[in-house]
């Protein structure tokens, strides 16, 4: 059937405020969303950290970076109580991750 049969088909167009639209909804769609953490995880999550970090062992932490899961493999070199967030050295770079973000913590044998 051609579009001169059908005319519904011939008569349907999209505005460019409905692509938009509907590219944002897709787009949500597609959004990652962290866990909820209950007080157990987030209290065995905090040992982790202090464990490695009174060790100086390495770990590797999995955070959400405001957009997807990260992986990180890291030392932790401060733990900032009030801010609740701790900087972690990867070679010579080093990075703040707040502890509300940590997904995973997995204390590494030999780094």
């Amino acid at each position: 059937m051609s579009k001169k049969d059908n005319l519904f088909a011939a008569s349907r167009f999209v505005l460019p405020e409905h692509r938009e639209w509907y590219a944002r909804i897709k787009e949500e769609e597609r959004r990652y969303v962290p866990p909820q953490l209950d007080q157990d995880q987030l209290g065995e999550l905090s040992e982790q950290v202090w464990q490695a970090y009174q060790t100086g062992s390495g770990l590797t932490l999995t955070y959400y970076d405001g957009q997807q899961p990260r992986r990180l493999s890291a030392h932790v070199a401060h733990i900032d109580q009030e801010k609740r967030r701790i900087k972690v050295r990867v070679g010579t770079d080093t990075h703040w991750i707040p502890f509300a973000r940590l997904l995973q913590v997995e204390l590494a044998t030999s780094f």
